[in-house]
């Protein structure tokens, strides 16, 4: 009797502390982990929008933290020093150069294709690659449309170092100044400045997935070992990011009214930027394209390759299975199985 007592004295006066372990493990099980994600906030990320919005991210116990950058070299040095978790808006031949200078950075999801514009003044007559023969063009460094319009004027047997005058600079606004100023005669753009190029009364001359339908751009791309550390919140983010796929595919109107809050713009300017300017907004890593623009890289020798496997740098394991769960959980929902399909000739 006297040890029965002395067991139910114990386990009382243990009773709070094991409460208290347990509210506080219930507690970290509940809180959100948090994604940092670096973006640029001329070029929004609607993906990243449509998460945090409708709630997508919380949805999937995750929280996105968006982290402003203005240009791609800013923002993968943060990630490569560990100041964000994920870098979203800033091309592939960024990251990818990146990689050849010693960062393990691997790509694991998608974002967007094409939609890169090259403008002139309304003046400037363009037929083809061999209209930029003889100008002066300005081009962003180390961004994916520079590395796209080089390979065009190759691939049309044109070389731009010795048959123009390329100006590059930092920065994709700094290309539509010296445009605007007439400073060079050409420049290649990116989305971030689609808007301002109207604005100023320039001409749109191309697009950069009419020069190379199968250039990929802007992929979600982490350190390596922040996604060996926790591969379970990585697929989770990506659910979160498919679904807002999903919801862009079934509500762009919706989307429309998203961007413009984010953005800060108009609606008519929101739809403008996210709906007319030939950009392809796919979650889908694309892995296929991925290794089509580090062969231009080498190619083109604008990056040393040599003796680096692409494939160290590539995740899609992670993006397959977030997909089939999603299925899983949506049987009959036909966007969900078209992405499903998609897969398969994007990533062979």
């Amino acid at each position: 009797m006297k040890l029965r007592l002395r067991f139910a004295v114990l386990a009382f006066l243990l009773l709070p502390f094991i409460l208290a372990s347990v509210t506080e493990n219930a507690s970290a099980a509940a809180s959100p982990r948090v994604i940092k994600m670096a973006y640029n906030p001329q070029t929004g990320n609607i993906l990243g929008f449509i998460g945090i919005e409708k709630g997508f991210d919380t949805e999937e116990g995750i929280q996105i933290e968006l982290v402003p950058f203005s240009n791609s070299t800013d923002a993968l040095a943060a990630l490569q020093a560990g100041k964000v978790d994920v870098a979203v808006n800033f091309g592939t031949a960024a990251p990818l150069t990146f990689v050849t200078k010693g960062a393990d950075f691997t790509i694991f999801g998608g974002y967007v294709s094409g939609g890169m514009p090259v403008y002139a003044r309304p003046d400037f007559v363009y037929k083809d690659m061999t209209s930029f023969v003889g100008h002066t063009i300005a081009v962003p460094r180390m961004y994916t449309p520079e590395i796209v319009w080089r390979g065009a004027m190759a691939r049309a047997g044109l070389d731009p170092n010795t048959q123009c005058t390329v100006l590059e600079f930092k920065k994709p606004t700094e290309v539509l100044e010296a445009v605007k100023s007439g400073k060079v005669e050409v420049g290649v753009g990116t989305n971030s400045t689609y808007l301002q190029a109207l604005a100023a009364g320039l001409k749109i001359l191309t697009w950069t997935n009419d020069m190379d339908p199968m250039h990929v751009c802007c992929r979600p791309v982490a350190r390596t070992e922040w996604i060996k550390n926790d591969p379970e919140m990585v697929k989770d983010f990506l659910k979160a990011w498919i679904h807002a796929e999903h919801f862009l595919i079934n509500s762009p109107e919706e989307c429309v009214k998203i961007n413009a809050k984010y953005l800060k713009l108009d609606e008519p300017q929101a739809r403008t930027m996210l709906l007319e300017t030939n950009q392809v907004f796919e979650s889908d890593p694309k892995t296929n394209g991925v290794r089509y623009m580090w062969k231009l890289l080498g190619d083109l020798k604008y990056a040393k390759t040599e003796g680096i496997n692409i494939e160290d740098h590539i995740n899609s394991a992670l993006y397959e299975k977030a997909l089939h769960e999603l299925v899983a959980q949506n049987a009959k929902d036909a966007t969900y199985q078209m992405f499903e399909k998609r897969f398969v000739t994007y990533n062979q």
